[in-house]
């Protein structure tokens, strides 16, 4: 059974699953079997937690130790059969090796973090921003040159 713990740049436990830092992956008695780099970046916009979830199923991980976690994360988390607890965020590292850290299961998606963002346009969550549509008020000039071709010999 190997266990990965989501945590900060300072091996402390981090705070929320999809910016944890590193997953250190630990078999049962304690020794580090691997290391995960959380990309995390804006380009892979949400994709980086099912990234991530793919690379702890890979190397058989069991359970998943975090400080928090939002509802939605959770549920996928759950549904693909890993076990979940819940430390308190910023524990170091040590501390928890050694046992004096107790563990809070989480079985429910509801026992997750509520979402602090709206649904993005992907519909995940992930606050990918969409377009408002620029609205003309009274006394504003809006101009538009996506929708010009050529003024007077010149291409836009």
């Amino acid at each position: 059974m190997l266990t990965a713990i989501a945590l900060t740049p300072r091996d402390q436990i981090a705070g929320h699953f999809g910016k944890a830092a590193i997953f250190a992956i630990y078999d049962q008695q304690g020794l580090l079997v691997d290391r995960i780099e959380n990309s995390g970046s804006r380009e892979l916009g949400c994709k980086h937690k099912k990234i991530l979830q793919r690379q702890l199923t890979a190397l058989n991980v069991n359970e998943i130790v975090l400080g928090n976690i939002g509802t939605r994360s959770l549920a996928r988390l759950l549904q693909a059969g890993f076990s979940v607890s819940r430390v308190p965020p910023r524990t170091s590292l040590a501390a928890f090796l050694a046992g004096g850290i107790s563990k809070e299961a989480l079985v429910t998606a509801d026992q997750g973090r509520a979402c602090k963002r709206e649904k993005g346009a992907c519909g995940c969550g992930c606050s990918t921003k969409k377009t408002v549509p620029v609205v003309a008020k009274v006394g504003m000039f809006v101009t538009s040159f996506n929708q010009l071709g050529k003024i007077g010999g010149l291409k836009l």
